[in-house]
């Protein structure tokens, strides 16, 4: 049974893959898009029916290898060819898919508490994040301690200490009494 989110691709003969969902042909390129859109994939052969996704998964796979070189080491690549028949079944099937859910995983856990510590920074630093809420609470003000203090003005040469004292003394001569 198909999935909602899963688009039939034909393959014809000459090796073509035509989006039966969108009705055009597609590039690999275009298939790693539509996978990376959140789509499942099931890629039929034209001709006799018969599901040959996983050869194409595997033939974009390597088609990935050639332009990044570093996709699969060699060392990974010589221990799959020594292993054999149900031990390698079961390394795909159990241990590489549980290790590759679980580093999704724990990817998007790592990436949503970033978020959160990025957004909390802003708050912080007076700045708004494109995405914050407008209705969230402005940062509270900083102790009187860490408040920037003004430094004091330095007295010229001609300035005494006492000249405060003499500034009120002529206020107090002005003024009635």
């Amino acid at each position: 049974m198909l999935m909602p989110d899963t688009r039939i691709i034909k393959r014809y003969g000459n090796r073509r893959l035509y989006d039966t969902a969108s009705g055009g042909y597609l590039t690999s390129q275009d298939v790693v898009d539509i996978i990376r859109q959140g789509y499942d994939i099931r890629v039929v052969d034209s001709r006799t029916g018969e599901d040959v996704t996983k050869p194409v998964l595997v033939n974009i796979i390597l088609e990935e290898e050639k332009l990044r070189q570093n996709l699969l080491p060699v060392s990974f690549l010589l221990q799959l060819i020594r292993l054999q028949g149900e031990m390698l079944q079961d390394f795909f099937q159990n241990y590489l898919t549980a290790s590759l859910e679980a580093y999704i995983k724990t990817r998007q856990e790592f990436d949503r508490r970033f978020r959160e510590w990025l957004n909390l920074g802003a708050a912080m630093s007076g700045l708004s994040s494109p995405d914050a809420d407008a209705a969230s609470p402005a940062p509270a003000p900083l102790p009187a301690r860490l408040s920037a203090k003004r430094p004091a003005k330095r007295q010229s040469k001609n300035q005494s200490k006492d000249q405060p004292r003499r500034q009120t003394e002529r206020k107090s001569r002005r003024s009635p009494s």
